[in-house]
């Protein structure tokens, strides 16, 4: 039998020495790494404007808070994706309009994108789907000509792009996420990249209560009571450990992402052109980054149980989220034919930087044969 699992989580003896380092000085809360991991995040997206958080969903919930999306706005996003994108819509009271795909594709059809446009519209969240960058430009477009709030879910899209600029490069905010079988590993936290400078000045209180730290407590140590907050915020810092953690990937996650796209295309020569499955095909100019490889099959339930009893642990990945009672009181549908047929059929296969071309040649074989 194989073993050879859907996720890798990284790790390494740097990573370990780190964390006992960390440990032993008692900076677990706070300390250098905080700010060494937002910086490097920076370098590596070429961005100014990084806010850790304590996961992604505290960063999609900020930036969507400071977009002032509230009771009575929509938000258009997807179904397709993980709570831990949309619940933040439904916490923040707006409504969930949800957007059809294209046919065999996890990217939103952008026709339906637009139909979907009111004039309660306040955001869209655009999921980078598994490293498979959306239609980006053409979305970016729309929102600009409609004044819409644009947040780019890059989840599990790290380094991916399209016609050169890396995802995230178009939204007011974009957001990531660093839980451990990410491209990188912090054991939990995200990101919120913004904009604007006001916008992250503003998270950055957010994130901890509201306060503003370099003025909260005075040089003794003590909290300073001529020190107002003005608007409360929420309990959501990315700790010092958590961030060595991630720091100390950052030399190596390209390493990581070309392996994954090295592997992906091993397993393109032998499903592109099949007559069996469907792989989703990246939009032209793109380059995903593949935290999965997808594919599309109409015998997917068979198929799926005969690689995991071989020990290939494909998934499903996501349930549509519109099905889910907590959006139901509030929740618009503008027709998900596509994106229901999706869940029917899509299957996501393991091609991370963890395997190798044996890997894929056995992978393929497979499907290929349980298809």
């Amino acid at each position: 039998m194989m073993n050879l699992p859907l996720f890798g989580v990284v790790n390494s003896a740097e990573m370990e020495r780190v964390v006992v380092d960390v440990l032993r000085s008692g900076k677990i809360a706070s300390g250098e790494y905080v700010t060494k991991f937002e910086a490097g995040l920076g370098e590596l997206l070429g961005k100014k404007n990084v806010v850790t958080t304590v996961d992604m969903t505290s960063a999609m919930h900020l930036a969507l808070y400071i977009a002032g999306v509230g009771v009575g706005d929509e938000v258009i996003t997807s179904p397709f994706s993980c709570l831990a994108t949309n619940s933040p819509i439904a916490t923040l009271g707006a409504t969930p309009v949800w957007v059809d795909l294209l046919p065999d594709s996890v990217l939103i059809d952008v026709k339906a994108f637009k139909a979907s446009i009111t004039p309660k519209t306040k955001a869209a969240i655009v999921y980078h789907v598994a490293g498979y960058p959306a239609p980006i430009e053409e979305i970016a477009a729309i929102c600009r000509e409609y004044k819409i709030i644009l947040v780019e879910d890059c989840d599990n899209a790290l380094l991916a792009t399209v016609n050169g600029k890396q995802v995230g490069s178009w939204g007011d905010f974009s957001v990531y996420s660093f839980y451990p079988n990410r491209q990188i590993n912090a054991s939990e936290g995200g990101a919120l990249v913004c904009r604007l400078e006001q916008d992250a000045i503003k998270a950055k209180r957010l994130r901890r209560f509201g306060i503003n730290s370099s003025q909260f407590r005075r040089t003794d140590g003590e909290i300073n009571p001529l020190e107002d907050v003005k608007e409360a915020g929420w309990a959501c810092t990315l700790n010092n450990l958590c961030s060595a953690l991630g720091y100390m990937q950052l030399p190596d996650v390209h390493r990581r992402v070309d392996a994954a796209r090295r592997n992906a295309k091993y397993l393109d020569q032998y499903f592109f052109g099949s007559k069996k499955i469907v792989p989703i095909k990246p939009i032209d100019g793109s380059t995903p980054s593949y935290w999965v490889y997808l594919i599309v099959s109409s015998n997917r339930d068979a198929l799926l149980a005969g690689l995991k009893e071989l020990g290939i642990f494909a998934s499903i990945l996501h349930q549509n989220n519109h099905i889910y009672s907590c959006f139901a009181k509030n929740a618009h549908e503008q027709g998900l034919k596509n994106a229901n047929e999706l869940q029917k059929n899509i299957i996501a296969l393991p091609c991370g930087w963890w395997l190798d071309s044996d890997d894929m040649q056995k992978i393929a074989t497979a499907v290929l044969a349980l298809a």
